[in-house]
Formats: structure tokens, sequence, C-alpha cells
């Protein structure tokens, strides 16, 4: 188990800091957030990707990020065009893909004094080829005027020179002390515009959450597909529909039923007919008939693929209460097996989680290790009981542990 494995973690790269050199600009990979300037950002508006950037390792040995932080050189800050600013991981497909699929670290807070927004105590993990984090903007609601957002990564500014971050310090910091940058601030090149008054004339964000381009899965019955819906601009999705089809036939819509309006949390069951490769599309309106439809992915059914076992497979928690306080204190355990009781590794396991009180989801997707198994640790910032589900292969796993995160 991976319980309470962060302090020590942070104990031990702090004693070698002394050892670690600074990072410097040319250490990092900042790539342009590109922006279309046809179409600015509007009032409510969410993954919007504005600084994509690959934090080095230590010298090619393993690392953790510790804290960031972000200012803005543009006409935007927090309650004046941006609403949040949420830090992700890339995951799956190599670029920003945000909800549902990227891995999300969490919202930014505000330091009104500096006008910079940070995330600390996080502790992610920086593998020897670089960890590539994203930075999406969530506009504001109450937008009064227009602005513009050019994220930068400030040069480093260590004022307790202790080589962790507190409040007021700026840059980003690392276990090994490779901090940085230490020559110059990194910005994005791209200037982005939020426009105030412009009309919604963009169709609802749609992702399927368990299933990606390239997949190969098992021919079986009632291979369950989940995804998440919500519209930009916040007007509620009004239809998500799903096209499955062979290559090369014509796209064949059918209606996906939803949980509820805004951020819709939906499931459709598929019966593949055959084996073969086959595309999957979305197609989402919302209220004022904005339509947006997705790519397409490609899956391949296989009949030789070994089935995931419902009754066999185990969805554990190694405790049912925590501290909200965004760290890590629970993980949940996946077990996929066949129904011989076999462990099956690579599998996709999509774990996901609801909030009782408010309906919030947070999900995310793993592959099993050669074992079988997977751990999914369980930061939360807000308080209330979770439900936690696991769909593996398209199989809805038997157990729903429930925890409880308690604020401190």
């Amino acid at each position: 188990m991976k319980k309470l494995i962060f302090p020590f973690i942070s104990l031990t790269f702090i004693s070698l800091a002394i050892f670690a050199q600074a990072s410097v600009s040319s250490d990092f990979t900042l790539q342009d957030a590109s922006y279309d300037p046809t179409e600015p950002w509007k009032r409510l508006q969410f993954d919007k990707l504005a600084l994509d950037i690959v934090i080095p390792s230590n010298n090619g040995e393993v690392d953790f990020l510790q804290a960031l932080s972000i200012m803005n050189l543009g006409t935007a800050y927090y309650g004046k065009g941006i609403e949040k600013l949420i830090l992700w991981t890339d995951e799956r497909t190599p670029g920003f893909q945000g909800m549902g699929v990227d891995k999300k670290v969490g919202e930014a807070n505000w330091d009104r004094i500096s006008f910079t927004w940070y995330w600390k105590d996080m502790a992610l993990i920086i593998p020897q080829d670089g960890l590539r984090v994203f930075i999406g903007v969530e506009v504001e609601r109450n937008l009064d005027d227009s602005r513009t957002v050019q994220l930068v990564i400030p040069e480093l500014v260590d004022n307790n020179n202790n080589g962790e971050f507190d409040i007021g310090d700026k840059g980003i910091f690392v276990y090994s002390g490779n901090n940085g940058p230490i020559d110059r601030e990194m910005e994005n090149i791209s200037i982005q515009s939020i426009r105030y008054g412009t009309s919604d004339r963009e169709g609802p964000k749609s992702v399927i959450t368990n299933l990606f381009d390239g997949d190969q899965i098992p021919l079986q019955e009632n291979f369950i597909i989940s995804g998440l819906s919500k519209d930009q601009g916040r007007l509620s999705p009004k239809s998500v529909k799903i096209s499955i089809t062979k290559e090369g036939l014509s796209d064949n819509w059918e209606d996906i039923s939803t949980d509820k309006l805004d951020f819709a949390d939906w499931r459709y069951i598929w019966i593949p007919s055959e084996t073969g490769d086959y595309k999957i599309k979305l197609n989402s309106r919302d209220l004022v008939e904005n339509e947006s439809i997705t790519d397409a992915i490609t899956v391949t059914v296989i009949d030789s693929i070994k089935k995931v076992s419902a009754e066999q497979s185990r969805l554990l928690i190694d405790r049912s209460e925590a501290k909200a306080d965004g760290k890590i204190y629970v993980n949940a355990v996946v077990e996929i097996k066949d129904a011989n009781g076999n462990p099956l590794a690579n599998k996709n396991v999509e774990l996901s989680y609801i909030r009782s009180s408010d309906s919030y989801i947070a999900r995310n997707t793993q592959t099993t290790d050669e074992k079988g198994v997977l751990v999914w640790g369980m930061p939360a910032t807000i308080s209330g009981e979770v439900i936690l589900t696991a769909i593996a292969d398209g199989v809805e796993i038997s157990q729903h542990p429930v925890v409880l995160f308690v604020s401190e």
C-alpha cells in the first residue's frame, strides 16, 4: 500500500536538496498553447488551454513536483475574467484533453498580495523523461469587460532560502531541490482573449472516459461505455448521441440517456455484433442548438481476449474515513480477474467516485499491472461521502465502497 508515503518521500528528497543544482529555463520544454483569434473565450467556458510545459526530472532520475506558481502577463486575474486555473497531467493520447481524460491535479490557490496562483504539497512523480503538465482556464460567470491571458511561470523566488515552497515564493519547486527557473520567467507565446458580450457558439464538450483510440476489447455482451458531457457556456447539454460503426460505414447515431443536465455523467451499453475495427464518435447539442462532434476513435473487438469477471474481481479501500485536505490518505485497490480467478494484466480500469451531497464526479482510468492490480490514491479537498465504482473492460465490478471525507 502507498498509504502516507508522501511525507516520507518529502523528507528523503529534502535531505538531498543541498547537493542539487537549480534549473534554468532551457531545462524546461514550453510548448505554445495556441489560440484562434476568431474564437475568443467567453463567459463560463472551461478547459481552455493556457500553458503547456514539460518539467524535467532530476538529471534523469525520478523526482517529485512539490509546488508550482503562475502569474498572468495579461489583464485577467482571479475574479476578473478568470474563475479558476486547473492543473492537469498528460494522460493517454499525448496533448491536452482535459475533462475526463487527462488527470486533474486540482484548482489553484490565489494569492491576492502577489497576484499569483499556486499549487503546493503535490508530490507528483516526475518520470525520467519529464512530467508534462497543462494549465486550463475556466472563465468567470460575471464577466463585465474583455480581458487577456498570457500565463507565465515566474523566475524562482525562495524568500526563506529553504528550498521549499512557502506562500509568496515563485517558480517551480521539486523534492530534489532542482528548483527554477533561476535565469528568467517562462511565458506562453500566444496571448489569449476573453471577450465580453460575445454570443455562445460552441457546443458541449463530450468525452468517452473508459475507451481510447487503439484499444482492444473482448467480444462480449453488455460492454459499458462511460463518459462525461458539459456545455461550453454551461447552457446544459440538450442531447448526447453516439455512433459506433464498422470501418468504412456511415455514422449511425443513437441517443444516450444522461443522469442530469449541465454536467452529465452517462453510460451506453454496447453489444458488439462481431469482431473487427469500430469507429466511435459523439454528437452533442446544447439548449440553443450549438453542436459538437468528436473525432472518431478506433477500437478493435477480438474474440480471443480474456474477459473480466465482475464476481471474481474486487474493489477495496484501505480506510473508510479520511481528512479532506488535498493529501492522499485513502487508497482504492482493484484486483481484476477472469471467471477462473486468474489475474488479468494490462486491463483498462476506470475508477470513479460520486459525492452524495452535490453529485460531483472524480474519474480516472489506469491499467492493471502484471498481477492484475492497480492502486488509486484518493485526495479530496471538500468534505462529504463518496461512492466508488470501477469498470474494467466494460464490466462493472460488484463492490461499491463508501468513503467519508471530513474537514479538519
